[in-house]
């Protein structure tokens, strides 16, 4: 599988990315509420620059794309609820996100595709020499995924990479190996909520990074998995494409039951 099976289409593109990024504000970023979680009204750019400020002015960040079955889970899990609330940046990446903030009369920027904003941050990262630490997926599928950003984004620094699948005994060294890497953005696929809770466990032993929370971009990345045909991604639709190519999450899909008709019933008393 190819990279460009994976990647953003415009990775290849002869841009001067700086100037556009510096000419974004984030003066209108406001969180939209949706069932009690804030998620951020953004574009894909915005979102960009704004893990750049988080970068620029140090400290410990976390980001969480957001889809409408993690918004069940955190309605519902207090502790996770608490983890989200905390978290620094919250994208409506999941389609049932934005078409909930229309019934809402508080509609979104856009849809904040996953993969399409990790790939604008490799870009990115690769121009501002950020480094960057992979954790996820089988120890095989973390590094096919590495080789794939570094066909298609030569001068990137990825400072390391781990599989996702580690022991508790393992885990102290895959710590140390991302404290010592001293990444400035890593890319944590461990699986939700897995991850969020990892990240939210570890956070504090570091001083300066951006963790972001990413599923199984990892998997997709390293072409293990295929991306959603644009048919569907253009669509809104890459959910769907999960499930035909991965049936076993229909389970998932059921649990959605109350999500859509909720945010039906709010329409009609707004």
């Amino acid at each position: 599988m190819s990279t460009d099976d994976v990647m953003y289409d415009s990775y290849k593109e002869e841009r001067d990315l700086i100037l556009e990024y510096n000419q974004v504000t984030l003066d209108d970023v406001r969180p939209v509420n949706i069932m009690g979680v804030g998620v951020d009204n953004m574009t894909r750019a915005q979102a960009v620059v704004k893990v750049m400020r988080m970068i620029e002015a140090g400290g410990i960040h976390h980001i969480i794309p957001l889809n409408p079955y993690k918004i069940l889970r955190l309605r519902s899990n207090h502790d996770l609820g608490l983890i989200a609330n905390k978290a620094d940046m919250k994208l409506a990446s999941g389609a049932g996100i934005p078409w909930a903030s229309r019934m809402l009369k508080n509609p979104l920027k856009e849809q904040v595709h996953l993969i399409s904003f990790l790939m604008d941050l490799v870009r990115i990262a690769e121009i501002k020499e950020y480094t960057i630490f992979l954790v996820g997926g089988k120890p095989e599928t973390a590094e096919k995924a590495f080789f794939n950003i570094k066909k298609s984004f030569p001068g990137i620094r990825i400072v390391g990479r781990h599989g996702g699948y580690f022991t508790e005994e393992r885990e102290k060294s895959v710590i140390e190996a991302i404290r010592k890497s001293e990444a400035n953005i890593v890319f944590v696929g461990l699986g939700f909520p897995k991850e969020e809770k990892w990240i939210y466990q570890i956070k504090n032993e570091f001083k300066n990074v951006v963790f972001i929370s990413v599923g199984g971009s990892i998997d997709i990345i390293s072409g293990d998995i295929k991306k959603a045909p644009a048919f569907f991604m253009e669509r809104g639709m890459d959910w769907l494409y999960r499930i035909i190519t991965r049936p076993w999450r229909l389970g998932r899909l059921l649990r959605l039951a109350y999500y859509y008709p909720y945010f039906l019933v709010k329409r009609l008393f707004i």
